[in-house]
């Protein structure tokens, strides 16, 4: 069980009850470029394969998460820890799919070398894993079919040949990674998985093995030295939609469907599989490995469900006034993958927000202000607020307790030198406290926009707190139809975003909950239909 999870110019201040410049400094100065960028690296990294909720990368980012706070010297929350860890249950973007589970008794993976010899054992989640909507069992000889693609386009087949009839098909995830080859980086509809999975159908198959590659690197990976490694194969519970791209083909089949690991398909094939889809990529032709003697039984099944879930909480206690509590948070979630393989890394959405609450909670444990504070990574945030909602259902602390909450979605695209606050409108009294947190310390944020995108202000999981009477503040890079024209697709990449503007923001923002933080008043509690 992971620690900290829910289950789990420099203008004088001329304010009296504002804090020593010095004890600010202290932790402000340890704001830089570099963490932020290593974190931001990290959660948006291919291996995590877009942090859906619910999802394997998600839980790879809750831990890298939950081990920094306990490197600062976080405290967990005592009590309450329901609160922690919240049961997913909603049906996702796809009316009449809801969310799926594998089913491990009926789920098998086998195969022998010879026939009538005997059967070598495959492990359930370690070497496969089902897919949704693709049950059943099935048994018969394998035969490598590349990328298992038929695409009169391009034009490239790489199911022509001897016969498929009751032969388990093997093939690798997405298409080739060739220049040349369909549209170069952007994968097309004939990838998708459950397009090739009908047209193996038509041909006779009688079960499929989707082998899942290794992503490619991003290019921050030289310049940063993360790398979080291969992770344990993910069952996709659900897949992604990508914003002005058609919706994903999600047909489902009659015949059973498992994805395995390359190791996997290596043993049951007289082949290395990555070895062809190299050469199949540098010659730009397909490659068919059939396996006489050999013979697979697979076995797969789903069922409807729900899942635990878990939201991120650390705890820096005050000096003076511990039972006090400002809350900094952020969705560490994304949309994960969709089934051509293309990942939604989300670096913007929402890693710069998350890398922001972790290298501000180090700036405060450095020196610990009057107040406590609770930070708190959400998940399930883009599938309505899902994670911040159980956390203000079933709160570890008082709502009463929590002084104000400051929210932060989205960092790293637009004017370096902007940023969109949200909040005021709600919260009139805290346009002193960010008045004064501009003149705190100098952040070279120019402008702070509090005139425009209010029709955002229930979109993000600062609005949970709003509806308890919790005074909250949004912290945006901007609107995301004219500052971020890749938001919920497959091009929020590291490589777009402005790291300078990031910690700006960072900085700027952490002057505004040490104000919070520090003051003697605490702002009045908002009007809401919610109290």
């Amino acid at each position: 069980m992971l620690p900290f999870l829910l289950l789990f110019l420099v203008d004088p201040v001329t304010d009296p009850a504002a804090p020593p410049p010095a004890r600010h400094a202290t932790g402000f100065a340890t704001i830089e470029a570099v963490d932020l960028y290593q974190d931001v690296c990290y959660l948006a990294a291919p291996e995590l394969e877009g942090r859906d909720t619910p999802s394997v990368g998600l839980e790879r980012a809750a831990e890298h998460i939950a081990a920094a706070f306990a490197a600062a010297g976080l405290e967990d929350v005592p009590g309450q820890t329901e609160s922690y860890r919240w049961t997913y249950v909603q049906e996702r973007a796809y009316p009449g799919r809801p969310l799926a589970l594998p089913v491990q008794e009926r789920c098998g993976l086998s195969f022998s070398l010879e026939e009538g010899g005997d059967a070598v054992e495959l492990e359930f989640g370690t070497h496969f894993v089902p897919v949704d909507g693709c049950t059943g069992e099935a048994r018969g000889e394998p035969v490598f079919l590349g990328f298992g693609i038929d695409s009169e386009k391009n034009p490239y087949n790489d199911l022509k040949g001897r016969g498929l009839k009751g032969k388990i098909a093997v093939i690798l995830e997405g298409e080739p990674r060739h220049k040349r080859l369909f549209e170069g980086e952007e994968v097309t509809r004939e990838a998708g998985l459950y397009r090739k999975l009908e047209v193996l159908e038509e041909r006779g198959v009688a079960g499929v093995l989707v082998v899942r590659r290794p992503p490619p690197a991003p290019p921050s990976r030289k310049k940063s030295g993360i790398d979080p490694g291969p992770g344990p194969l993910s069952f996709r519970h659900s897949w992604a939609f990508f914003k002005d791209h058609a919706p994903p083909w999600l047909t489902e089949v009659s015949i059973p469907v498992l994805e395995i690991t390359p190791e996997a398909a290596s043993r049951i094939l007289p082949c290395d599989v990555l070895d062809e889809a190299a050469e199949i990529e540098r010659r730009g032709k397909p490659r068919r490995v059939d396996a006489p003697g050999r013979e697979v039984f697979l076995s797969a099944a789903t069922r409807p469900g729900s899942a635990n879930v878990d939201n991120v909480v650390g705890l820096l206690r005050g000096t003076e006034l511990p039972d006090e509590y400002v809350v900094i948070g952020a969705h560490y979630d994304h949309i994960g993958v969709d089934p051509r393989g293309r990942i939604g890394t989300g670096a913007d959405d929402n890693a710069t927000g998350t890398a922001a609450v972790m290298e501000m909670m180090e700036a405060f444990a450095t020196e610990r202000p009057r107040r406590s504070i609770l930070a708190v990574l959400f998940a399930g945030e883009e599938d309505g607020l899902l994670g911040s909602q159980a956390f203000c259902a079933r709160p570890p602390v008082p709502v009463e307790d929590m002084v104000a909450m400051v929210n932060m979605d989205m960092l790293g695209r637009g004017e370096r030198d902007e940023i969109l606050l949200l909040g005021l409108d709600q919260n009139p009294e805290l346009e002193d406290v960010v008045d004064r947190a501009k003149k705190l310390a100098r952040t070279r944020i120019k402008k702070v926009h509090t005139n425009r995108g209010r029709e955002l202000f229930q979109r993000s999981d600062h609005y949970s707190f709003h509806q308890v009477g919790v005074p909250s503040l949004f912290f945006y890079e901007g609107w995301p139809e004219t500052d971020n024209e890749d938001y919920h697709t497959f091009e929020d990449t590291i490589e777009k975003l402005d790291m300078e503007k990031v910690t700006r923001s960072v900085r700027l923002i952490y002057n505004v909950v040490w104000l919070l933080a520090n003051d003697d008043s605490r702002p009045p509690r908002p009007e809401t239909s919610g109290r």
